[in-house]
């Protein structure tokens, strides 16, 4: 949309206006990849959201496709950061439709003898997963309860399988 598009742009000229300040090269991938982290790092320290980060390195592989998912060029210090960004400053979560109204779509699919639906449902419910992300889970990403954790979890994007999120985010959980 246009207002994404005008977000995407604000972004990446603050980020290029950081980098002209500070004379670092955008010349090839390894120095835009350190440039970034740098101007990461920066915005970190000045109190922004990860949101600010996330979606700087979405507008980057926006106006660069060869930067992103599909691409030859991969950001890797970028990614790590990231990484290291929402270990330290959980993301603000999306609204989330009421319990009882997840319970009593669940009930309606039982009724219509969709068992494997509801309890999709249910697990995408309380796991907070997308749908994309649920589709793709297999029994093997289920981890088992150990005696230091007693409860069930999920491995989503197992990089054994060579799996990513859209931010190129791998074995969260």
């Amino acid at each position: 949309s246009d207002v994404t598009q005008s977000g995407y742009l604000t972004k990446l000229s603050l980020f290029e206006q950081f980098a002209a300040d500070l004379h670092l090269p955008l010349d090839s991938g390894e120095n835009i990849d350190m440039a970034m982290v740098d101007y990461l790092d920066q915005i970190f320290l000045d109190g922004a959201d990860m949101d600010d980060a996330t979606r700087l390195y979405a507008a980057w592989c926006w106006r660069n496709p060869s930067f992103g998912r599909n691409g030859h060029i991969r950001l890797s210090r970028v990614s790590r950061a990231l990484q290291g960004w929402k270990k330290l400053s959980p993301t603000n979560t999306r609204a989330q439709m009421p319990w009882i109204f997840a319970a009593w779509m669940a009930s309606q699919m039982v009724l219509d003898c969709d068992l494997v639906g509801a309890l999709a449902l249910i697990t995408m419910f309380l796991s907070y997963l997308r749908l994309g992300e649920s589709m793709r889970l297999k029994q093997s990403d289920l981890v088992r309860p150990t005696p230091q954790c007693s409860f069930w979890a999920i491995n989503l994007h197992p990089s054994s399988r060579g799996e990513s999120s859209k931010l190129l985010l791998s074995d969260e959980s």
